[in-house]
């Protein structure tokens, strides 16, 4: 599964970068009405894959962010694009 069957994720902002030795880390970050519903979605297919991704809120509720990872080098853009964009 894709997230592309639940509709549009992209994200409002995509950063990745490197951890020492260990791979990549990604943020990836969605704010408005529809933040929320696209980062859950994310965090629920990257959970069933098996990528590690803690999801948090904002403290005044309005963006949320998933971090990502690790994640070997390899696998980023995998990643972005079955599970983010």
């Amino acid at each position: 599964m894709t997230s592309s069957q639940f509709g549009p994720t992209r994200p409002d902002k995509l950063t990745i970068w490197p951890l020492d030795g260990t791979g990549f880390g990604i943020d990836v970050r969605w704010s408005g009405p529809e933040g929320n519903r696209r980062a859950t979605v994310a965090r629920k297919l990257m959970q069933e894959a098996g990528v590690k991704a803690r999801l948090t809120q904002d403290l005044d509720g309005r963006g949320w962010e998933l971090r990502v990872g690790p994640i070997p080098g390899r696998e980023v853009a995998r990643v972005i694009d079955q599970f983010v964009w």
